[in-house]
C-alpha cells in the first residue's frame, strides 16, 4: 500500500512538472509584438506566430476604432501605417492573438520651431 502511494505521489509529481514546463513553453511561443517608426508619420506592425482569431485594431483617446482588420494565423504579419491624415493625440495600436492582448500606444504631435539668422545688406 505504502509503494502504491509513494508512485502516485511520483507520478503527480511528475506531471506537475511537465504541465510547467508546458506553459513555460507555451510563453516563449507567444507573439512577439514590433512598432517602430518607417519615417514621418508612418508606423510598421510586425507580428510573429500569429494563432488562428487574431485581429489588429486603431483606437483613438476616445476608444473609437479607426481601423480593424482579422489576421489569418500565420509565422508572420507586417504591415506599415500612414497615420499622417490623422490629427494631433494619442492612439493605441490593439492587438488580439489568440485571446492574448497587446496594446502599443503612439502619440502625435505637430511641432514648430522659429529661427532667426542674420539678413545679408
Amino acid at each position: 500500500m505504502k509503494k502504491l502511494i509513494l508512485s502516485l505521489v511520483i507520478l503527480f509529481s511528475i506531471s506537475t512538472s511537465v504541465t510547467s514546463m508546458a506553459k513555460e513553453n507555451d510563453k516563449n511561443t507567444a507573439a512577439k509584438v514590433e512598432l517602430s517608426t518607417a519615417g514621418g508619420l508612418k508606423f510598421k506592425l510586425s507580428l510573429s506566430a500569429i494563432e488562428s482569431g487574431s485581429s489588429i485594431a486603431i483606437k483613438d483617446n476616445f476608444g473609437e476604432t479607426l481601423y480593424s482588420a482579422n489576421l489569418p494565423k500565420s509565422e508572420s504579419y507586417s504591415k506599415v501605417f500612414d497615420l499622417s491624415t490623422l490629427n494631433d493625440g494619442n492612439y493605441t495600436f490593439i492587438i488580439n492573438n489568440g485571446g492574448e492582448i497587446v496594446e502599443k500606444p503612439i502619440s502625435i504631435e505637430t511641432r514648430t520651431t522659429r529661427t532667426a539668422t542674420p539678413a545679408t545688406l
